[in-house]
């Protein structure tokens, strides 16, 4: 009797650990359970009446498995934020003739070309200077939207960083569960939750995990940096404070540099590197464009003969060229068209635009040189977008071979079900028998 008691304990847990699989298939960061039925020996001589008990709970969770998905996970929360970024930032560099810094240089070119048709004609002069303000409004647009798109980096990096110490706050719970009692190192629902925060967390940053001997899991952020250790939680900031954002752990120390990998990566690369690359081309240029036509017009005399007294464009290298850049005070009779050797001619009106098709900024003309820059974005984001949709399967293949070596499988589940039902059954039985037989040795005796 006491025998067939403990077989159908071990069968009704056994139906537990399967029905628990079956609810929990689809629970983030479940693996698949199985309960260890141990067969007792049957010596009845040696009072050891056989029998089945239940032995360990026993998870298919596999360390490598999980390793690798979150290896995968990282690579692709990498490549899709750089895709995100850049995509963000490919509209800034407008590259139409119509529209843009390249769409206001060529109006610009144009209107030069229409006052050497007409070098004394008032409002051809006026519509020289019309359209350098349309340059000067076509690169402080592109710069302002550079400089926002850079505040949204810096906001996203807050963000990122603050999810980051959220999910270190979630580790850090469970690790006080763990400690405090040693029969939820073994919870499937613990375990489920620690996993499903580590992929999580493997999205946004790279990092390495050790299990402790009492449970505990410590989080390394790049292999070095504590995130999570024991009952501990060491939280990260974001400092916004320069030019160039940097990552801190909790003393304040710059660990920018162990970033190696996740969204957290790919952002600190975008602001400070790419947004600042292309804020530094940007300006490089709009001093060109600014610098070369204020010094062509100074070679010249303006409509009374004279040597030109005001520059067309000015701006401020200290903020920045392109944010700055701005059209002077100067009168349409002051723009120097002519040559001194040629007074009221067009002669330097040719020159200046004949300076648009100058190969004056590294071996690239104006508008050729603003390309460039679109074209290393348009670059760059064609390689993010490849790099993020293979990355996208390479995740889908990691969590294949992860489900099939540790997920649920509802027809294997629901056979187990209908084995252990069985034996629970059988065992009842037995039990009843023995209860019947029990009740019929009785009543002979009386």
């Amino acid at each position: 009797m006491g025998s067939t008691a403990r077989s159908l304990k071990a069968f009704e847990s056994a139906l537990g650990v399967a029905s628990n699989n079956i609810t929990n298939a689809q629970t983030p960061g479940f693996a698949r359970q199985s309960l260890t039925l141990i067969a007792q020996r049957m010596v009845p001589e040696m009072g050891l009446p056989g029998g089945v008990s239940a032995g360990d709970l026993l998870s298919s969770r596999k360390a490598y498995l999980e390793q690798g998905v979150r290896l995968q996970l990282g690579r692709e929360g990498y490549h899709t934020q750089q895709t995100f970024n850049l995509e963000q930032a490919e509209p800034i560099f407008d590259i139409a003739a119509s529209s843009g810094v390249a769409g206001a240089l060529d109006g610009l070119q144009q209107a030069f070309s229409q006052l050497s048709v007409t070098p004394n004609d008032l409002p051809a002069r006026q519509g020289v200077l019309r359209r350098a303000q349309d340059v000067a409004h076509a690169f402080n647009f592109t710069a302002s939207a550079l400089a926002n798109a850079a505040t949204n980096t810096n906001t996203e990096l807050t963000q990122s960083v603050n999810t980051i110490n959220r999910i270190g706050q979630v580790l850090r719970n469970l690790n006080v569960e763990f400690r405090s009692d040693a029969r939820k190192l073994t919870d499937p629902g613990l375990d489920a939750q620690v996993y499903s925060s580590l992929e999580e967390l493997a999205e946004i940053v790279d990092f390495n995990v050790l299990r402790g001997d009492d449970g505990t899991f410590t989080v390394l952020i790049g292999g070095q940096t504590p995130l999570v250790m024991g009952e501990n939680l060491y939280e990260l900031s974001a400092d916004l404070s320069t030019g160039s954002p940097a990552i801190l752990d909790s003393s304040g120390k710059d660990i920018t540099g162990q970033i190696g990998g996740g969204k957290l990566r790919a952002l600190v690369e975008f602001r400070n590197e790419v947004l600042e690359g292309l804020q530094t081309d940007l300006d490089f240029l709009a001093g060109q464009v600014a610098d070369g036509i204020n010094i062509q017009l100074q070679a010249g005399v303006d409509l009374n003969g004279q040597p030109p007294f005001r520059d067309l464009f000015t701006y401020d290298p200290t903020r920045g060229e392109a944010i700055t850049l701005s059209v002077t005070d100067i009168a349409p009779e002051e723009l120097a068209a002519a040559l001194p050797e040629a007074p009221g001619g067009n002669g330097n009106t040719l020159n200046l635009a004949g300076l648009f098709n100058s190969r004056a900024v590294n071996n690239f003309t104006f508008t050729q040189y603003f390309g460039e820059i679109a074209g290393r974005v348009g670059k760059l984001l064609d390689v993010a977008r490849q790099d993020a949709q293979a990355q996208t399967q390479m995740v889908a293949q990691s969590k294949a071979l992860r489900a099939e070596a540790s997920g649920v499988s509802l027809d294997e589940e629901a056979a187990n079900l209908i084995v252990f039902q069985r034996a629970y059954e059988a065992a009842a039985q037995l039990i009843r028998t023995l209860d019947e037989m029990t009740e019929t040795l009785i009543n002979i005796k009386r």
